[in-house]
């Protein structure tokens, strides 16, 4: 959607639910101060928004409205965050459940999405607009993601990505496809690089333990200060809770530049169907292995 387009249905959606509920859109602040509701959705999400809105309607009789009002709708990294002052008893479980809705719901067409990353930004997307995404960080810029939309494919059955996609969703081979162009330069490491991160091998082994098969580095440039994604190629799956454990742990440890990203290994070989396609594609394509820490032997055992 051009961004005129969007600006115009943006503000269409904004009039319409501030004449509808326009209790749930009044304005606070000292006299002379404007204080609009800050407002910053994307068009995939004005469906579950106005599911709150009526919902809200709905559960506060008029004695309660008083107090109400929204105070931010906005998408940050893939998730709807809400503010709003008044009653919460009511209101936080159709907020929760708005907020389900909006993680599993595509931000730009309102088809079911999940949240994915593309170069450190996340957002909610389906298989089409996900594949737009990685599109934009294609090495030749409009120029080259013309010519790849238009150009036939030996994978694809001699049929161009275009044509392929008029028939649906987009299949994995061109997602997989279309996430190696959008990688990043594979990192290079002097000594001094490498040897500063096997520290992180003690650290997350004792985390992890036989669970960590290898380590990997991606998305590092040290001209640009810190900053870089570890990547843990793991034997099984590892729980949310075990990872923040660890972040922690290598934050103690001075390696709070480094973002850690656990791969199981059975999505190295199918990156388009793995919750983290990115990670797994930079594990494939882009990154370098970090060798495994080993201690120091004493003398005479040398």
């Amino acid at each position: 959607m051009d961004p005129i387009a969007a600006e115009r249905r943006h503000r269409a959606f904004l009039a319409t639910a501030q004449l509808r509920y326009a209790w749930q859109f009044r304005q606070r602040g000292c006299a002379g101060v404007d204080d609009p509701v800050a407002v910053d959705v994307p068009p995939g999400w004005y469906g579950p928004l106005e599911r709150l809105f009526e919902q809200v309607e709905q559960v506060l009789p008029a004695a309660e409205r008083g107090g109400f009002r929204w105070r931010r709708l906005r998408s940050r990294q893939g998730v709807l965050e809400v503010a709003y002052d008044g009653v919460r008893e009511s209101v936080s479980p159709l907020v929760a459940t708005a907020r389900e809705t909006a993680a599993v719901t595509c931000e730009r067409c309102g088809r079911p999405g999940a949240r994915r990353e593309v170069a450190g930004s996340h957002a909610v997307s389906c298989r089409r607009y996900y594949l737009d995404r990685l599109l934009s960080r294609h090495p030749g810029g409009e120029t080259g993601v013309r010519q790849w939309w238009a150009t036939p494919q030996p994978g694809l059955g001699g049929r161009s990505p275009a044509a392929v996609v008029q028939n649906g969703a987009p299949p994995e081979v061109l997602i997989e496809q279309a996430l190696r162009l959008a990688m990043p330069a594979t990192p290079r490491l002097n000594g001094a690089h490498r040897q500063r991160l096997q520290g992180v091998w003690p650290v997350l082994s004792e985390a992890f333990g036989d669970g960590l098969r290898s380590l990997r580095l991606a998305e590092f440039d040290p001209a640009r200060g810190p900053g870089a994604t570890l990547i843990g190629l793991m034997a099984g799956e590892a729980d949310s809770p075990a990872q923040a454990a660890a972040v922690n742990r290598l934050a103690r440890n001075g390696f709070s530049d480094l973002r850690l990203r656990l791969v199981g290994q059975r999505d190295l070989a199918r990156p388009a169907r793995a919750s983290d396609p990115w990670s797994c594609m930079l594990a494939v394509e882009a990154s370098v292995t970090i060798p495994r820490h080993q201690p120091s032997l004493p003398p005479f055992a040398r």
